[in-house]
């Protein structure tokens, strides 16, 4: 049987819907932090089916790689953005105002120059 103590969690707010905007804020703040993912390698299927799962923002490219981005936001201004450098495909969670160039510079950084320095 249910007695309201069992529901006491031991906070006595008289007003229990206070709202604070700075803690608002910062829960936002790490939950947006919390969403962001490194650089991992994907399949040309995850690619294609990332393609397809809705429209894709912000898709550009030229012959040597290609980026898009999810419409849908995971958190805040955090959505997952999906690359194809060369003949890889990789993809990571970021803002969703980060530029092509920046997507391939950030690839380049945490996996393709240190998979370069690793073969000297």
């Amino acid at each position: 049987m249910y007695t309201p103590e069992m529901a006491d969690t031991g906070y006595h707010n008289p007003d229990r819907f206070q709202w604070n905007a700075a803690s608002e804020a910062a829960y936002w703040q790490q939950c947006e932090k919390i969403a962001y993912t490194d650089v991992s390698e994907i399949t040309l299927t995850a690619f294609m089916d990332a393609i397809a799962v809705m429209y894709p923002k912000d898709w550009q490219g030229d012959a040597h790689c290609e980026t898009f981005k999810l419409a849908e936001m995971v958190s805040g201004d955090v959505t997952d953005i999906y690359a194809k450098v060369g003949e890889r495909y990789f993809t990571f969670r970021d803002k969703a105002t980060m530029t092509h160039t920046a997507i391939v510079n950030r690839i380049n950084k945490e996996v393709l120059s240190r998979e370069t320095t690793l073969q000297k």
